[in-house]
């Protein structure tokens, strides 16, 4: 039999490093040990996520994720990941128990590693900066907004706007990406990268357009970079990852903020968001760096090729003093 009263938890995830935020909402009920309800977002801007914890309640959580995955501006897989991997959990009874426990004695700091521990199996390892906040709330009040409206007066506009629009408006699906984002298919794979630059020669992000040919580097650690990172052998002997050329597919300048979409191989994707207008980013020239090994191979042959000279030199010039000499010795005989 479910509780009356229940935990509402929620967090916020924030990566700078390898520009990866989550915000989750849950519902946990102490009795069953079992999380009811939640849900979660991964982004790859923090501003869609800078909401206030304290004050905040689980339905204004669904809301945000839910607005963000409307319009197109989650992370998917990364999501989709996380979305499994909380699923389990919350259905695991060792998990529960830990959870519940550190809630009753609100021992923080366990919280956020029980809930890091969850993150790192779809990001990698990572140490990102969780915000935590939860609290016992009678369970007829899940789905009640907070107080504060100040974090969703837009989204309630949006509400409002919605219910009063006309009936011919038209309606976009749930999960349907819209603006830049509409540019990646839905079946293909979404990576993290970064921009190669090049502060002399390199063109202003700013001034980024479909068609250039850019140079890259993937970065993130989610399963789906890595699987890219292994199966194109990116990797190094020194584990660094080798710049790879893209291609833009979409830009969209927000005053300071950019965001680009490139593509890298046929059906590899990537978003990033760039909040300086002046970094210049490097252009693919279609010339390939000469790596040390290859380097050494070819003063492997050419050392090869001057020693097999010099040989042939040698050999030329002892056949001539062997002629030189019979020639010496036959004039010797002839005369005595």
């Amino acid at each position: 039999m479910p509780s009356e009263q229940v935990y509402s938890l929620l967090f916020q995830s924030r990566d700078g490093a390898s520009s990866l935020y989550i915000l989750f909402g849950g519902i946990v009920d102490p009795v069953s040990s079992r999380i009811d309800r939640f849900e979660v977002v991964a982004v790859g801007n923090s501003e869609l996520i800078n909401i206030p914890l304290s004050g905040t309640t689980f339905k204004d959580i669904t809301n945000v994720c839910q607005k963000i995955k409307y319009e197109g501006k989650q992370l998917k897989n990364l999501t989709n990941k996380l979305q499994e991997l909380f699923s389990n959990s919350g259905r695991s009874d060792d998990f529960m128990e830990q959870l519940i426990h550190y809630i009753n004695k609100r021992e923080d700091d366990k919280i956020k590693y029980l809930v890091n521990q969850i993150q790192n199996q779809a990001m990698g390892n990572s140490k990102p900066d969780i915000s935590l906040w939860y609290s016992l709330i009678d369970r007829d009040k899940i789905d009640e907004a907070g107080s504060g409206k100040s974090s969703f007066e837009s989204l309630d506009s949006e509400e409002a706007q919605e219910d009063s629009a006309p009936e011919e408006a038209p309606i976009i699906p749930i999960g349907v990406p819209t603006g830049i984002d509409a540019s990646i298919p839905p079946t293909a794979a979404r990576v993290q990268f970064k921009f190669i630059l090049s502060p002399v020669s390199g063109i202003p992000v700013n001034q980024l357009k479909p068609g250039d040919q850019i140079v890259v580097q993937l970065t993130g650690s989610d399963p789906t970079t890595m699987g890219i990172i292994d199966s194109m052998k990116l990797k190094t002997e020194d584990g660094s990852i080798k710049p790879i050329p893209a291609t833009v597919v979409a830009t969209e300048n927000k005053g300071v903020e950019n965001e680009t979409i490139v593509k890298i191989g046929n059906d590899v994707f990537g978003k990033i968001y760039e909040e300086e207008n002046s970094i210049k980013v490097r252009l693919y020239t279609g010339e390939k760096p000469v790596s040390k090994s290859s380097g050494s191979n070819t003063s492997t042959a050419s050392n090869a090729s001057l020693e097999a000279g010099e040989s042939s030199l040698l050999l030329t010039v002892l056949i001539a003093l062997g002629v030189v000499g019979i020639g010496m010795i036959a004039i010797f005989v002839f005369l005595l």
